[in-house]
């Protein structure tokens, strides 16, 4: 079975429950699936055939959801669009995966009717022709009013192997990559998650990632699969922390899922001592590194939770997880846990000159992460050469080279290192930054000097490369000649700080996750220009 109709099959078991909530209304599966259908028959009414790309383009809302999956139920491919993004982006996206169709809402007007003169569209769903006012009208536009008048239409039958959707990301190039999953990949990833979770119908989980970020599926998918209640938890509470944990608990939300960086906001300013959170049973997370203190001092206050950590590129949805049902000890980043059910990894030496994944590390030595699981991606959308660099066969099964570094304890536990191109040298010694920077991240917040801390490499006069700091959120106390020399006892001394530099505000990415990339390149440049002010 794949993630077309997953919707209306619950509805047709448990039809009055809840199915989403959000701010504005909340759906019972019936009318879920009921608006789902409508879409669907939209779509079809508009010229949508099974496997064409159709663009969903809204804020974070449950409109999103209920047009997400009326994408796949049409037996076409769903590509969620930032809403962050520019238009020229988007219309990059759009032209190379023949977009021709969006579905988007009234808060996206603007930017849907600069994407239509950049490309044009062939149709729009969700605004109503008069508000879109627009002189040209070749394209056909279709407000929900309209939309809600039709019939609704059953499902699509669909084949595991046939596309239902992709994500795409900008990589180490800034270029968009598609990452294409079928139904079969995807709804591997939601079996699998439900499973290992054990979510059912009692659970409320909440949505807080942008559609087109890849930790979305799991309550995009996973949630209607176990007939669960998808709670939405849209930008204007991720942005105040104190709303964001009084929504959890009026919600009884049972399942949170989250970037580390938003729960360790959760944690510094959440008023985390005012709020019952005793109905929550996991706190899943992801996406980058966390100081093991920000998950005691959450589990302090979340005593009835459970705690994993998610890890998993999207090209394979997610791959091991780390469970901690008590406080994680020591200092560093955290264990990125053990292979899930079904997938296989091989930790393959990166400088092997032989590329067929046989060249494998030994024990406690760091190595290159390759992956083989049915929740793999079909590849990236018209990227030919790439997937053939980065999908290998080994032993009859398909492996994806991660470009992550890891390496495996002798109990089985894998470590995160970096990444393979996030390496850099310093006076001869390799390091990599992620790893430091997770080192670092116990400085700032154990005494609560500072919220977070990036690693970046700045050319001296003397032409010798330096480490910096970029400390963000610094408290009033902090001193830089302190948290140097306090460096020096966590990190080898080839990749202990020259100094320090303060950045005033944070930056992020499109997904939420603190852009680091470009916090590292402000940090460089600050002590630049400090050392040429000093010269």
């Amino acid at each position: 079975m794949g993630l077309s109709g997953v919707v209306s099959e619950q509805a047709s078991r448990v039809a009055t429950s809840e199915a989403i909530v959000d701010v504005a209304r909340t759906w019972t599966y019936e009318e879920a699936a009921t608006s789902i259908e409508r879409y669907s028959a939209a779509l079809r009414l508009v010229g949508v055939k099974p496997g064409d790309r159709v663009g969903v383009h809204f804020n974070k809302c449950a409109e999103g959801f209920i047009a997400m999956h009326a994408v796949v139920s049409a037996g076409a491919v769903t590509v969620p669009l930032d809403p962050a993004s520019p238009t020229r982006r988007l219309a990059r996206i759009c032209n190379e995966m023949d977009i021709a169709v969006v579905i988007t809402h009234k808060p996206r007007l603007k930017s849907v009717r600069a994407l239509h003169e950049a490309l044009p569209l062939r149709a729009i769903l969700g605004i109503a022709p008069e508000v879109f006012d627009q002189e040209n009208q070749s394209v056909d536009v279709m407000s929900v009013e309209d939309i809600d008048a039709l019939d609704p239409e059953a499902p699509v039958a669909v084949s595991p192997d046939s596309l239902a959707y992709i994500v795409t990301t900008s990589g180490s190039t800034g270029e968009p990559k598609g990452i294409a999953h079928t139904h079969q990949s995807g709804r591997a990833y939601g079996d699998m998650t439900v499973a290992q979770f054990g979510v059912n119908s009692t659970d409320r989980v909440t949505d807080i990632s942008p559609h087109h970020f890849d930790i979305s599926t799991f309550s995009l998918w996973a949630t209607p699969l176990a007939g669960a209640t998808n709670i939405v938890i849209n930008e204007a509470y991720q942005r105040l922390p104190a709303s964001h944990s009084q929504l959890l608990e009026d919600q009884a939300a049972t399942i949170w899922y989250s970037v580390p960086f938003l729960l360790q906001q959760l944690v510094l300013r959440g008023d985390l001592d005012n709020r019952n959170l005793d109905a929550l049973r996991w706190v899943h997370f992801g996406g980058e590194v966390i100081p093991p203190g920000i998950i005691a001092t959450m589990m302090s206050h979340c005593t009835n939770a459970r705690f994993a950590n998610i890890f998993g590129p999207a090209e394979v949805n997610h791959c091991t997880t780390a469970i901690f049902d008590s406080p994680p000890s020591g200092v560093g980043q955290l264990s990125i846990g053990t292979p899930v059910d079904k997938t296989e990894v091989r930790l393959v030496d990166p400088s092997a000159d032989s590329p067929e994944g046989q060249n494998l590390v030994p024990g406690g030595e760091v190595g290159e992460l390759w992956v083989a699981t049915p929740q793999l991606m079909a590849g990236y959308w018209n990227r030919e050469a790439l997937n053939e660099q980065v999908i290998q066969s080994v032993d009859g099964e398909r492996f994806y080279r991660t470009g992550d570094l890891v390496s495996e304890s002798a109990d089985g536990e894998l470590s995160f290192h970096g990444r393979v191109d996030h390496q850099i040298k310093v006076r001869g010694f390799r390091i990599e930054i992620e790893g430091i920077e997770a080192d670092l991240e116990t400085l700032v917040q154990a005494d609560g000097i500072a919220e977070s801390v990036v690693v970046s490499v700045m050319r001296s006069e003397s032409g010798e490369d330096e480490i910096i700091a970029g400390i963000l959120g610094a408290q009033p106390n902090f001193d830089g000649e302190h948290f140097v020399a306090a460096a020096a006892s966590i990190v080898p001394t080839y990749a202990v700080p020259t100094r320090t530099v303060l950045i005033s505000a944070a930056v992020f990415t499109g997904s939420g996750k603190l852009d680091r990339r470009a916090l590292r390149e402000t940090a460089a440049q600050m002590a630049t220009e400090l050392a040429r002010e000093v010269l």
